[in-house]
């Protein structure tokens, strides 16, 4: 993929494209295409990496627009352990449902309500995965 390409991608993405918006997450989540990641996302040492929040985004952009791809792509995601929205503490609240979660539980706990911890949850929900 040329430079040219993945700057007219990011501006479909940015319009609105819901297939742009989910390749682009596609991209950000894979760290094979090389061209892609030296463009965009070299870390200090000049080695590509993946960009999960930057995957979570767009997907999640195409996600709430109806595209069935990116919502199985944002599930993956969850899947794999790739997101972790369950955290008591602020700065591990990355994404907006994170945030907007420990939002909740704070003020679920404000009013006294009995809210299981960070731990309970993780392992309540690898219970869940793993089908019991």
């Amino acid at each position: 993929m040329t430079i040219e390409n993945l700057e007219q991608l990011l501006q479909q993405a940015k319009q609105g494209n819901v297939q742009a918006q989910n390749n682009l997450g596609l991209l950000y989540l894979n760290d094979d295409n090389l061209a892609f990641e030296a463009y965009r996302f070299s870390s200090k040492n000049g080695k590509p990496r993946k960009d999960i929040e930057q995957a979570w985004y767009w997907f999640n952009e195409a996600a709430k627009k109806g595209f069935e791809k990116a919502r199985l792509n944002l599930g993956k995601m969850y899947q794999k352990g790739l997101i972790k929205d369950f955290s008591d503490e602020p700065e591990k609240a990355k994404t907006p449902l994170a945030r907007r979660l420990l939002q909740l539980r704070k003020e679920a706990l404000a009013k006294g309500m009995p809210l299981l911890n960070s731990d309970e949850i993780n392992e309540e929900v690898k219970k869940r995965r793993a089908g019991y």
